[in-house]
């Protein structure tokens, strides 16, 4: 069973997946991306774990139409890739993959039902999500989805949007998402108490405990509303301190309006390969995104033995954030469920938390996740 998975873009947390699916199939999987849109960084590990297998496609060209914010279905990409048809056609897979309704999609499938090729839809959006998705596209994806043999999909709740557009519940197949938790928990083990004392120390962090925050700064990622109740938890919980990773827009703004709290560290950006030592010195990971479809770097921190604080507006909470067991969920919108899940994880076994927390993640490791994907295709071709 040869598979082929067209996906334009992805990042690290994909490649133990489909280094996988490559063993699985004993080397007749094949990956087709782009390469200006996928880092230097990844297109050397892909390469690494499956070779030629791995096709990079230049000269992409994008019609990128802004939206007014960084919310789903506020902008639009329209996307041609020369030469992608035929290049799909030489591969002649038994299966074809496509990612997400759009972008590479539509020539995949168009390639999959003329040449009777089983095709399979990858998709990770909610009704949270798309609660803006206009009608055109509800209609577009219900036509495709007429067409496509099978789903892989991360957690209940795409499930549970999928079949509000008129797909069969047998077709999906869910627990289809994973983090690069293999890699990041080898890197931990690696880094020293002395390594992390030193890091404790560039970030004048003090004996409470450490909330880190890994994403990007804009709006769509809540983060105003975590900053904004963080300068009232600490009031009381002075020797708390937040690790708030990434970049984005709004990040010079933020950095010069909290510059002053001095248990806030914005770090701004910093190298993947890098960011387990964050993981490292954190007691509890906090998520207040406004939307996300199921945010990687959740299992990423519980893979890490971390608690987690999780927004409700986060699809992956279903599965991955089980209330008093490993973690705590609130609604970033109203700002006294903040600051009560801040205090929550004072005088609580966050060791035991974080213990919980591995166990719930060892269910979505690249291991389990590429056997439901390759289960999904056995299923389709009945093999």
């Amino acid at each position: 069973m040869k598979i082929l998975w067209v996906n334009p873009s992805f990042l690290d947390y994909r490649i133990p997946v489909y280094k996988k699916l490559f063993e699985l199939t004993n080397g007749d999987f094949f990956l087709i991306y782009s390469k200006k849109r996928v880092p230097d960084r990844v297109i050397i590990k892909i390469e690494n774990a499956i070779g030629d297998h791995a096709i990079g496609m230049s000269n992409e060209v994008v019609l990128d139409i802004p939206g007014k914010d960084e919310f789903a279905n506020t902008d639009y990409k329209l996307p041609y890739q020369p030469n992608l048809y035929n290049t799909i056609s030489k591969i002649n897979a038994d299966i074809i993959i496509g990612e997400g309704f759009f972008q590479w999609t539509p020539l995949a499938l168009i390639n999959a039902k003329l040449n009777q090729k089983k095709f399979i839809l990858a998709y990770e959006r909610t009704f949270h999500t798309e609660r803006n998705c206009p009608k055109w596209r509800i209609l577009y994806r219900k036509l495709v989805s007429k067409f496509t043999d099978g789903y892989i999909a991360n957690g209940q709740l795409t499930k549970e949007y999928l079949m509000h557009l008129g797909v069969n519940e047998q077709k999906i197949q869910i627990g289809c998402m994973s983090a690069d938790s293999e890699n990041l928990v080898k890197s931990i083990s690696s880094f020293t108490i002395k390594e992390e004392e030193t890091l404790k120390s560039h970030l004048s962090i003090e004996n409470g405990l450490t909330f880190l925050y890994i994403g990007k700064i804009n709006e769509r990622k809540g983060v105003i509303h975590l900053l904004n109740a963080w300068k009232k938890h600490i009031e009381k919980y002075e020797n708390d301190s937040l690790i708030v990773i990434g970049t984005g827009p709004l990040y010079k703004q933020y950095a010069r309006i909290f510059f002053e709290c001095k248990s806030i560290n914005l770090v701004g950006d910093v190298d993947y390969d890098t960011i387990y030592r964050f993981y490292s010195i954190a007691d509890v990971f906090v998520m207040p995104t406004l939307e996300d479809n199921w945010s990687l770097v959740v299992p990423e921190a519980m893979a890490c033995g971390l608690p987690i604080a999780c927004s409700i507006y986060n699809g992956c909470y279903p599965e991955l954030v089980k209330e008093g067991i490993n973690g705590k969920l609130f609604d970033p919108l109203k700002e006294e469920t903040i600051i009560e899940t801040l205090k929550y994880f004072h005088n609580k076994d966050l060791k035991l938390m974080g213990k919980e927390s591995i166990k719930i993640e060892n269910k979505y490791s690249a291991h389990i996740v590429s056997q439901n994907i390759f289960s999904e295709c056995k299923r389709i071709t009945n093999t």
